[in-house]
């Protein structure tokens, strides 16, 4: 079992300063956003990767990558957009063989309008799923898939459909994002669990708070259940700090943000055992 956290909750800082904050707060591994400005903003420059790789080398529990997402969809009506998507994974692939990565998540797709996903939309997020499989098995690396936030138009945001694209795809693993599904319901988070917890490798936490995700766990605890269920499955593998620091009424200071992580650690260690980890 291995703490991480996001990058993304420390995105105004620099690589470096992303992993110091992070072993301050006794975390030793680290999910990294491919996304992360200080990197993104000039990730075609060599520099900028040995920065990364020099960076990453830090974290004693070495590292996940997130796959680019926030103007992406692999199942867009726009076929620009859809093979962005592509491009966009297989460069992230090519970035976490660099950096040794553990795993490599990927978001599920959706429907471009706000209307249910039709078959030509799981037509071409199959295709994208079926080309990422391809180069992560080229590279020996796992691919790992999120389930969505509840929509209308998303995909992959209830157990029966993940289930479905996991049979399709048996290379393919899980990334269990806990507050995408406790959101809909408890019941609904449980089930993912019990129905495809064998394929989890990386699971996202932080609680639902006013109808949001991704606020810190220890200060709500409404997530108990679930993560002592994840805990009696035997489950073995990362345990992701995802917190939006937008959650918070201004924003945190360095020191605010590594006595939050920590805080978060703790409570994870909690609930885990110490024994676990």
């Amino acid at each position: 079992m291995r703490i991480s956290c996001s990058s993304l909750f420390l995105w105004e800082y620099s690589v470096y300063d992303i992993m110091e904050i992070l072993l301050e707060s006794g975390i030793t591994s680290v999910e990294f956003w491919a996304e992360t400005p200080d990197f993104w903003m000039c990730r075609n420059d060599e520099t900028s990767i040995a920065s990364l790789l020099e960076a990453v080398s830090m974290m004693p529990d070495g590292c996940t990558i997130h796959t680019p997402v926030l103007d992406l969809n692999p199942a867009s009506y726009n076929d620009y957009v859809h093979e962005a998507t592509i491009k966009e994974t297989l460069w992230s692939l090519d970035l976490a063989k660099r950096l040794d990565a553990r795993l490599v998540t990927v978001h599920a797709g959706k429907r471009t309008v706000h209307r249910h996903p039709t078959k030509e939309d799981w037509s071409k997020f199959l295709k994208y799923l079926k080309a990422s499989i391809k180069k992560a098995d080229d590279l020996d690396i796992d691919l790992s898939l999120e389930n969505s936030m509840p929509g209308i138009s998303s995909m992959c945001s209830r157990p029966e459909e993940m289930k479905e694209v996991l049979n399709r795809f048996p290379g393919l693993f899980f990334t269990f994002d806990v507050t995408h599904a406790y959101i809909q319901s408890p019941e609904m988070a449980l089930a993912f669990i019990e129905e495809i917890g064998d394929r989890i490798l990386n699971v996202h936490i932080g609680a639902p708070h006013d109808g949001k995700p991704h606020y810190p766990s220890h200060k709500k605890k409404n997530l108990d259940k679930v993560l002592l269920a994840l805990h009696g499955s035997d489950y073995d593998g990362d345990l992701t700090i995802e917190i939006n620091d937008q959650v918070y009424s201004r924003p945190l200071s360095r020191e605010e943000k590594v006595r939050e992580l920590t805080e978060e650690r703790k409570y994870l260690e909690l609930m885990f055992g110490k024994e676990g980890l």
